[in-house]
């Protein structure tokens, strides 16, 4: 079989079962099992494709019929241009959260070897992003997931970031974190009805990183108070959300103390991050 016809039966596979970017996923299936970049694809599109390669993309196509997630059956996924390893039991990095990296990277200009602390950390991506960046930051990414933690350390062999992980709930953290001048977190935000229709991909995905109990508001309601004492003067919190929820989190980072509240949309004009900041 031609890579051409190979790409058109599992784009026809994938589409039958609901897929809606058919096309887009059947090119990246078999791209990834020739181990050449999408991009490249078209040019190989007479060739024959290996009997090894062929096999392996038929069955990822297979899985992925039944939605298991795309992210999960490469092994990695793209966020603010790098990938990061990821698998079942850590959140899969999505485009919405590189709001909260420029958000904080923003904040941290004129601040050099500023400390930063990233709560809830999953795979990694936030600190790294922001390790990257800024090599002078010093980074600390806090998780409490075994299952996060694993690919947290993968991805910081991946790319060699100097960034300190630690095993730890956020609820209840180490005493050695203190005096930072950021901290950044994308906690679980869904609400139990969120829970009830998730995508069926979605649904692969852990629980823990996903539920903000009944109102999705859990985290926002405790975190602040927790770490607004660990901020130097004019440290910022900044939290990425869930929609609409912009005013009962900036209620609770006023009731813990925090000034100058703000909120910053994404590219749907959608507001993603709200940020406080310590007096």
């Amino acid at each position: 079989m031609v890579i051409a016809e190979a790409v058109r039966e599992i784009q026809a596979l994938l589409a039958s079962s609901g897929i809606e970017n058919a096309s887009w996923e059947a090119r990246e299936i078999v791209s990834f099992c020739l181990s050449t970049p999408q991009s490249a694809l078209p040019l190989l599109y007479r060739e024959e494709m290996d009997k090894a390669a062929l096999q392996k993309a038929l069955q990822l196509a297979g899985r992925r019929a039944k939605h298991y997630p795309l992210q999960y059956l490469l092994g990695e996924w793209d966020f603010y241009g790098r990938r990061f390893l990821v698998g079942e039991g850590v959140l899969i990095p999505r485009q919405d959260t590189e709001l909260l990296c420029e958000t904080a990277l923003t904040f941290l200009k004129g601040r050099p070897n500023a400390k930063v602390l990233d709560l809830c950390s999953g795979s990694g991506c936030v600190a790294i992003t922001l390790k990257k960046e800024r090599p002078d930051l010093k980074v600390f990414a806090l998780e409490k997931s075994p299952e996060a933690l694993f690919y947290l350390q993968k991805n910081l062999r991946l790319h060699q970031a100097e960034v300190e992980a630690l095993k730890g709930d956020a609820f209840f953290p180490p005493e050695s974190l203190m005096d930072f001048d950021c901290i950044v977190c994308n906690p679980p935000y869904l609400t139990r009805e969120d829970m009830r229709r998730l995508q069926p991909e979605v649904a692969f995905e852990p629980a823990a990183a996903l539920y903000g109990e009944e109102d999705g508001l859990s985290f926002y309601q405790e975190l602040p108070a927790i770490y607004q004492k660990r901020l130097l003067p004019g440290g910022g919190l900044l939290f990425e959300i869930g929609l609409g929820q912009q005013d009962a989190v900036a209620e609770f980072l006023v009731q813990a103390g925090f000034v100058n509240i703000c909120f910053h949309k994404d590219l749907c004009d959608i507001i993603r991050v709200v940020c406080g900041f310590a007096g």
